[in-house]
């Protein structure tokens, strides 16, 4: 029979034994590393910039590298045609002659009328005359209505010149950089190729597969940090703007796109990467 002093020491001494190991699965549970992913940091977007209309390029005003800003001109197609018609159309569209000859035949008109009038009234002329006067006031309203009308129709021809001319100016959609330029001075454009590619990196736009086992723990507005690899070594904060919603099936992965900014442009794009997310590691 065991003394009560010696179970005492017994239970004393399997509690120091029980409660450490406890502790240290707890403690290597909260040392479980964050979640990190490889990556890889991609343009927002790439334009492959064309031209709608068929012609000669009568020159190029950027090179590969070169930043453009939004509405600046790339490249313009031969216009010497459209030019021409632009300034024909601005003259007949600023051009009142007509318009002043057929006000001065309505004042005329409406003139004879008040005159004939008032010889109507003292019986001096037949009323057939005075009939005659208003259909010529008439006349001349319907001259004066038809001079306005076309001149608002070269309003609107010169307008449709100026258009047909800005589609042969070729101009970035976006703030970018020039990462390819594929035609020169000289070259034929057609409506199937293009002249430069421009790429926006600003934001950027950092690319992940992520296993399945954490579908349920990435969350579109959730932040994490981005570790590129290459030239750049410090963290930078990111967001998740994509969540896929259809795995592949081959990887088990699903694929996340982080919104990474960029101002002023100073990180490049297609650098590789590392995804750090804010919950430790499944394994």
């Amino acid at each position: 029979m065991i003394k009560r002093p010696a179970l005492l020491l017994a239970s004393a001494l399997l509690g120091q034994t029980l409660l450490p190991a406890s502790a240290g699965m707890a403690a290597r549970a909260a040392e479980k590393p964050p979640a990190t992913f490889d990556c890889v940091m991609n343009p927002a977007l790439e334009v492959k910039l064309g031209s709608p209309m068929r012609g000669l390029l009568a020159r190029v005003v950027v090179e590969r590298g070169d930043f453009v800003a939004r509405g600046a001109l790339i490249a313009e197609i031969g216009s010497s045609v459209e030019k021409a018609t632009v300034e024909l159309n601005r003259v007949r569209a600023q051009n009142t002659a007509d318009i002043e000859a057929r006000l001065a035949d309505l004042a005329l008109s409406r003139k004879r009328l008040k005159r004939t009038g008032e010889l109507a009234r003292r019986r001096v002329v037949p009323l057939d005359r005075l009939d005659e006067r208003r259909a010529q006031v008439a006349v001349a309203e319907a001259n004066l209505k038809r001079a306005r009308g076309n001149q608002r129709l070269a309003g609107l021809e010169h307008k449709r010149a100026i258009a047909i001319l800005e589609r042969r100016r070729i101009t970035s959609p976006i703030d970018g950089i020039v990462v390819e330029r594929l035609l020169y001075q000289g070259e034929f454009v057609s409506q199937e190729a293009h002249i430069v590619t421009i790429a926006q990196i600003d934001p950027l736009h950092v690319e992940a597969f992520v296993p399945t086992k954490y579908f349920f723990l990435v969350k579109k507005g959730m932040k994490a940090s981005v570790k590129p690899k290459g030239p750049v070594r410090r963290r930078l904060a990111a967001t998740v703007i994509v969540v896929d919603q259809v795995f592949d099936a081959a990887s088990g992965t699903f694929g996340v796109r982080l919104r990474l900014p960029n101002p002023k442009n100073k990180m490049p794009a297609g650098l590789r990467c590392e995804v750090t997310f804010d919950f430790p590691r499944l394994d």
